[in-house]
């Protein structure tokens, strides 16, 4: 390996000295342009065998491998944002289309620099540099400011990653002066597990669900449907509202993923637990989720999510477009022409159903 490094630094130009195992390379280019070079020159076995560390300053230097540095310098926009406090909750809404109302917003981290980041992509950064911790702390704070500036009334869901909370009373006492500061009411508050389909630790989960209840907060999982402990910690929690896995909502028409949300549903009525069905983008979908007996939605049909809370009148107006041929009742309803599952669905087709409106209170 120390001879193939060898040769591929000397192919490259790039000049270095050898101190027993260490290459020092004193090339005085970019140094990001010397690692992506040799990223470039090597295999992926080999590239895993090079480490990569900075002897500059008084620090001491931590080691990587070739692909990890490379990682770490692709989120140099995080650690700048961060520390910038450019970081931004957007609000996307939860419709209720039974009483037409919106019943909440999601709250969504995101940062707009030449680009939109969106929060997958600023959590992997966030792992991926070892911030994890930090930063969940500073998404709820901010999520929490930011919903209190909108000087609206109703349910703002925050998001949280379990593995950020080892210990409850500590590692929420940012939020919780987050909304002694905004006086924001607590009831209105629901906690939203990330990525609960991947969560081991059922225990810990327990844990931090148990302060949330006893502190007045909401408790929701997200991603439900996909996991094979999914029934089980719907069973355990208990949670006021449960999000269908976006992978069972887009594929709603196949009997398997019917069949899993209509099981869901059942199973949700049992405990009285709220079912959300998330990633809504077409007017079939909605129909085809009514039939399963799912309610409540979010999703681009309904609205994107926005720096502000829009008007309920945009909304109601945005989703009287999408829904444009169909006629509105004397009650304001709009009622499509007929509602059917495309073949393979597992659930019956039927007529004359109302498609409420949205409106808000």
């Amino acid at each position: 390996m120390r001879e193939l490094l060898e040769r591929t630094l000397n192919s490259l130009g790039i000049e270095f000295e050898i101190t027993g195992e260490i290459h020092s390379i004193s090339h005085r280019g970019d140094q990001a342009r010397v690692i992506g070079l040799l990223r470039q020159m090597l295999s992926a076995p080999e590239r895993k065998a090079v480490s990569v560390c900075d002897l500059r300053g008084d620090a001491f230097p931590i080691t990587r491998d070739l692909d990890y540095w490379w990682r770490i310098h692709e989120t140099e926009w995080f650690e700048r944002a961060l520390l910038d406090n450019r970081f931004e909750t957007w609000f996307q809404p939860i419709i209720d289309t039974s009483t037409r109302a919106i019943l909440a917003h999601e709250c969504l981290i995101r940062l707009q620099t030449s680009r939109i980041y969106s929060g997958g992509e600023i959590v992997d950064a966030a792992t991926i540099r070892n911030q994890i911790h930090a930063f969940d702390a500073h998404a709820r704070r901010l999520a929490i400011l930011s919903a209190a500036k909108q000087n609206r009334s109703g349910r703002f869901f925050v998001n949280f990653m379990p593995s950020s909370i080892y210990n409850p009373e500590f590692c929420m006492r940012t939020t919780m002066e987050a909304l002694a500061e905004t006086g924001m009411s607590r009831e209105n508050i629901v906690f939203e597990v990330v990525e609960s389909d991947l969560i081991r630790d059922s225990a810990h989960l327990r844990r931090i669900c148990d302060y949330y209840r006893t502190n007045g907060f909401g408790f929701a999982l997200d991603d439900v449907g996909t996991g094979s402990n999914s029934l089980q910690m719907v069973c355990e929690l208990r949670p006021e509202y449960i999000k269908l896995d976006k992978s069972l909502v887009q594929n709603v028409e196949k009997p398997m993923y019917g069949a899993t949300i209509r099981k869901l549903v059942e199973l949700a009525e049992q405990f009285s637990v709220r079912v959300i069905a998330e990633g809504v983008e077409t007017i079939h979908t909605m129909e085809n989720l009514w039939l399963l007996g799912v309610q409540t939605m979010q999703g681009f049909l309904f609205g994107r999510p926005e720096r502000n809370i829009i008007p309920t009148n945009s909304g109601l107006l945005r989703l009287s477009h999408a829904l444009g041929t169909q006629e509105l009742s004397d009650s304001g309803s709009l009622i499509p022409a007929s509602i059917s599952c495309r073949p393979g669905s597992t659930t019956p087709a039927r007529q004359e159903s109302p498609v409420p409106s949205l409106a808000g209170h």
